[in-house]
């Protein structure tokens, strides 16, 4: 019994012996292959006497962090840095986008481009393929993933797993970040991942601290979570036989003017960073006896309205605090914050009666109403068609609505569908497709403007009934909404 007990215990120590020096070998094969790569050397000559004869090249990705083109410009964190540079050196720069790392890579090696502005980060087996610059910039990790309250409402494709892209400054999962060894490595690039989360293609992905910081407020849809671990430097990659644009590059990058600068120019793209967790919902204060000082105006107008009285009352909490008197930074004006063009279709200006305001609005929600009810039947998913038209013009929610439909989402749900790709609508690569037709839209706010009417809607609805208040003679039958189309200058046409 005993010799059988001591035979197993030897089996057992030569098998884990064996897997040892199997996991070993692996590794050690998986970094041979790694460095077995046409790109481990240079393939040009070419230094900084060679570019300031000719154009500093410089390798991007689209990324708002890296590079991305707008209607006549281009931003970028890494490529303002870059742009700044070559006018140090008094040289032209030239970008070159790249969606593969690999191709990248190469593109440096060959000469094709002298630097890689696209938050490189050099990772263990690769020290020796490229020069590096001082860190322009330190990072750590965090995980983007759709809020619990948005999950609900579309299905997210691969419950648990979180992907990282191959571009990404932590995707070599290092023993300083234990939590990301199961991350699942994806050629995409960091802003392509993150759309796929957004999309809901993905259920997670690994970015860093700044892209969060960029995105949190664009991209409330979202949360980044933090995850534990050490800070990583961005550098900017070079030839190794390039000695001098390293040298050039490092004298400039420590330079104190150029890090104020860079300081102050990383906090421009950076935003605030939002909390995980659920979005928080508006609540309004109410009396026992009223809602606010125009209960009696707004349950007058809101007869025939499709929905109840209380929808004006939340729009109006939500536009103005029910100050008549406010003005926005655009322009807006009154209880209901109607733009000059709107007011004017309607007949309205500042002399008028809070009452006046209120009865165009709700002429203005029926209008919207009637637009929309084709292509929304349910009256409830309207509704946030209406209120979104509302804040941000028709035009921009059919271009969401086209736009939703062409990335797979339900034209026809605004929760968790339309409202993803309205956030879309304030990123470039997205308001520039030829079948966006009025362009640029600032998709969080209408996220939030139309969660927040609804979670007030919803809450002064359930409130207890009270005391009726005296209603006044209504002055006229109520205008059928009219056939012709919204003010353009508004962003609206009609479906």
């Amino acid at each position: 019994m005993i010799v059988r007990q001591r035979t197993g215990l030897w089996i057992l120590l030569a098998a884990m012996a064996i897997a040892i020096l199997f996991t070993w070998f692996f590794q050690q094969g998986v970094r041979s292959t790694d460095l077995d790569v046409p790109w481990d050397h240079p393939l040009v000559e070419r230094d900084l006497g060679a570019i300031q004869k000719d154009t500093l090249r410089v390798l991007v990705i689209e990324d708002p962090l890296s590079w991305e083109a707008r209607p006549g410009a281009e931003s970028g964190f890494e490529f303002e840095l870059m742009e700044r540079f070559a006018r140090s050196i008094n040289v032209p720069m030239k970008v070159i986008v790249m969606s593969r790392r690999d191709s990248m890579y190469m593109a440096l090696q060959r000469g094709v481009g002298d630097v890689i502005a696209a938050q490189y980060t050099p990772v263990r087996w690769g020290m020796k393929w490229f020069a590096r610059s001082e860190p322009f910039m330190h990072v750590r990790p965090m995980i983007a993933r759709v809020r619990a309250e948005a999950r609900s409402a579309m299905p997210v494709s691969g419950k648990d797993t979180v992907y990282i892209s191959e571009f990404s400054p932590f995707r070599s999962a290092p023993d300083d970040h234990k939590a990301l060894e199961g991350a699942r490595s994806t050629p995409a690039t960091p802003e392509d991942l993150l759309m796929e989360v957004v999309l809901g293609g993905a259920p997670a992905c690994i970015v860093t601290d700044a892209t969060a910081a960029h995105e949190a407020t664009r991209l409330p849809a979202l949360e980044f979570v933090p995850v534990e671990g050490k800070e990583r430097p961005v550098t900017f990659a070079l030839r190794t036989n390039a000695p001098e644009l390293r040298r050039a590059l490092d004298a400039w990058i420590t330079e104190p003017k150029e890090q104020h600068f860079r300081a102050t120019l990383l906090d421009g793209y950076l935003g605030r960073l939002s909390k995980p967790g659920a979005l928080k919902k508006r609540s309004m204060p109410a009396a026992s006896d009223s809602i606010s000082p125009y209960d009696s105006e707004f349950r007058e107008h809101g007869q025939g309205l499709g929905w109840k009285w209380q929808l004006l009352t939340a729009m109006a909490w939500k536009e103005s605090r029910f100050d008549s008197t406010a003005v926005s930074e655009m322009g807006a004006q009154g209880i209901m914050q109607f733009m000059p063009t709107t007011a004017a279709r309607y007949g309205l200006d500042s002399a008028m009666s809070v009452g006046d305001h209120i009865q165009a609005a709700k002429r203005y929600i029926m209008r919207l109403d009637t637009l929309w009810m084709r292509a929304v039947p349910d009256r409830d998913a309207r509704l946030r068609f209406v209120l979104a038209s509302y804040n941000a013009g028709v035009g921009h929610i059919i271009d969401a609505q086209r736009l939703a439909e062409r990335l797979g989402l339900d034209p026809k749900q605004w929760e968790g569908h339309v409202e993803r790709a309205v956030l879309l609508l304030a990123k470039p690569r997205f308001y520039t497709r030829p079948e966006i037709k009025n362009g640029f839209c600032k998709g969080s706010q209408v996220f939030h403007y139309v969660r927040d009417i609804v979670a007030l809607y919803e809450q002064l609805v359930g409130l207890p009934k009270r005391k009726p208040q005296p209603v006044r003679d209504p002055e006229g039958p109520v205008e059928a909404p009219t056939t012709d189309s919204p003010s353009e200058g508004d962003g609206e046409v009609v479906p």
